[in-house]
């Protein structure tokens, strides 16, 4: 009944901020609902993962599709700007920690993993498979990293930086492809597949790369309906926001300070690099900002997605930094602070 009930409220807000033409509403939405249950405590929402992977399919799908020929020159063709920028998110995210380990006490490594944008399904995991790891910090610092920028991006690219579709804008709707009912099952195979070979966040990697094959090869593929999108949304949203426990952010209010001078930080950092990227390749300052925001891949992309920016070069972009941080950051992590002293 509380799932129902979720849905229903997510859905009214969700419907509420899309009239108002916010960016992501339906998963903003979805995180305002979870979280209301949960401050208000009349109800509590236990979100089943599959449910999210559900979403995260017709997502990964969306992204995928506007992954072309074109674009996959021109990501070669940015091969600095892409390395760059995202050397420059893993450093803030590194200097942040440091600051935090010094000023607030906290264990270095379990605040770097906490910190880390982009890497909230790897961070989470690993601290789970270390014991010198406080997976309370990891948990609570990544979710708040994740709601909090989901919130905030939508907010300051339309209010500080004057968000409006550009004319370098790929079109939303395509109804002249193939269909997206073929590739639907498909993708959901390519999640199972992806998920035995222990990918990260498989459900949404698999239908991102069967879609950008697709899409590669047909030429274009259809949009997924509307409908189904913003269930999609709703679904990730409910979940995301079902992971931030108060009592547990309770337990670390003294770390609150510091976590969200750090997360606006990062954010305005992105700004600053993200004026550079407009200027040296001509994108438009939105599509740079949402290239180099410290969110999730699949958020930020839905962002541009709503907002009608060029969505394949910031799933570039995102794509090279959710690669990095999945395979090199753990990496540094290991050889940092030795190898992971299993949990009994």
């Amino acid at each position: 009944m509380n799932r129902i009930l979720a849905l229903v409220v997510a859905f009214i807000i969700g419907y509420a901020l899309n009239n108002i033409n916010m960016p992501i509403p339906w998963m903003l939405g979805g995180i305002f609902a979870a979280l209301l249950g949960k401050i208000s405590g009349k109800y509590q929402v236990s979100w089943p993962r599959a449910w999210r992977n559900y979403g995260l399919v017709v997502v990964g799908y969306g992204i995928g599709r506007y992954v072309t020929p074109q674009v996959v020159s021109e990501a070669l063709r940015q091969i600095p700007g892409i390395v760059g920028a995202t050397l420059v998110a893993v450093l803030i995210a590194v200097a942040i920690s440091v600051f935090m380990y010094k000023y607030n006490g906290v264990d270095l490594q379990s605040v770097i993993m906490g910190i880390m944008p982009g890497g909230f399904t790897q961070m989470t995991a690993m601290s789970d498979e270390d014991a010198r790891v406080d997976q309370n910090i990891v948990a609570v610092l990544q979710s708040l990293r994740l709601i909090t920028i989901i919130v905030m991006v939508p907010l300051l690219v339309k209010q500080l930086l004057h968000a409006q579709v550009q004319n370098t804008a790929i079109s939303l709707t395509v109804a002249d492809g193939v269909s997206f009912w073929y590739f639907l099952p498909f993708c959901y195979i390519m999640g199972i597949f992806m998920e035995k070979i222990k990918s990260a966040t498989p459900y949404l990697m698999g239908p991102i790369i069967l879609a950008a094959a697709g899409a590669v090869y047909f030429g274009q593929i259809n949009t997924a309906p509307a409908a189904l999108m913003a269930l999609a949304q709703l679904s990730i949203g409910i979940y995301v926001g079902s992971g931030l426990d108060p009592v547990r952010l309770r337990s670390l209010r003294q770390l609150l300070p510091a976590t969200f001078a750090g997360i606006f930080a990062m954010l305005f950092a992105s700004i600053g690099v993200a004026y550079l990227l407009s200027d040296v390749y001509s994108f438009s300052l939105v599509t740079s900002f949402l290239a180099m925001a410290p969110g999730g891949l699949g958020e930020m992309c839905l962002v541009g997605m709503s907002l009608g920016e060029n969505v394949a070069i910031i799933l570039t972009y995102q794509m090279f930094r959710f690669l990095f941080l999945n395979l090199a950051v753990p990496f540094g992590i290991a050889r940092y602070f030795g190898p992971a002293i299993p949990r009994e």
